[in-house]
């Protein structure tokens, strides 16, 4: 790939991880409420999501899902249920504890909040469609096609890993300025009406 190229495909992906999304509301509104620790476990379960993604995508499985009405169906309405889900807790969330205070991690674990943003990345089959249509831009003929798709495919993680830890540095600074308790009431519920949100466009489109 030449270097020309590359740089064309980084400032692509920058564009497009900038831009808010499910995992960059996960990543602001686990941060606020559990600190920077927590957050860094949502930001490596969207790294983990993207990169099965990809793989998905390039072995031809991915377009093999998207082929089955049946499954892409299947996936679509489970990842739009999930979500809403995640909007209704988030409504329902307790005060979380300032960071001048203390976070409360034993809230939620590691685990938990990893697992949860994997699914979600997962769960929404439009991403196969998204890698399986942006990489073959990039991809060069006449070299080595594995060497390329590794170096897309640890860019597109390396830019994700770095936005979404930007984010997470903004939800702790944000975290000071909603101690009291109406603030942060009001933040959890916009979090869950945008969770909800995305869940029911997900069904509708």
């Amino acid at each position: 790939m030449s270097t020309e190229l590359y740089l064309v495909y980084l400032a692509t992906v920058v564009v497009l991880l900038a831009a808010p999304g499910p995992m960059t509301l996960m990543t602001l509104s686990t941060s606020v409420r559990f600190g920077h620790g927590r957050a860094l476990f949502t930001v490596l379960g969207s790294n983990v999501a993207g990169l099965i993604l990809m793989v998905l995508s390039a072995t031809g499985i991915g377009a093999l899902i998207t082929a089955q009405p049946m499954l892409y169906d299947l996936l679509r309405y489970g990842g739009a249920a999930y979500l809403i889900w995640l909007g209704i807790n988030a409504w329902r969330a307790r005060k979380a504890t300032p960071a001048a205070e203390g976070y409360q991690h034993q809230c939620r674990s590691r685990r938990a909040l990893f697992r949860e943003t994997l699914m979600v990345g997962l769960a929404n089959p439009k991403g196969l469609l998204f890698f399986a249509a942006l990489f073959p831009q990039f991809i060069q003929s006449g070299e080595n096609l594995t060497e390329q798709f590794m170096i897309l495919s640890l860019t597109f993680t390396a830019v994700d890993f770095v936005i979404l830890n930007l984010v997470a540095l903004g939800g702790c600074a944000l975290a000071h300025h909603l101690a009291n308790p109406g603030a942060q009431k009001g933040f959890n519920r916009c979090c869950g009406l945008v969770f909800m949100s995305l869940g029911g466009m997900m069904l509708l489109y």
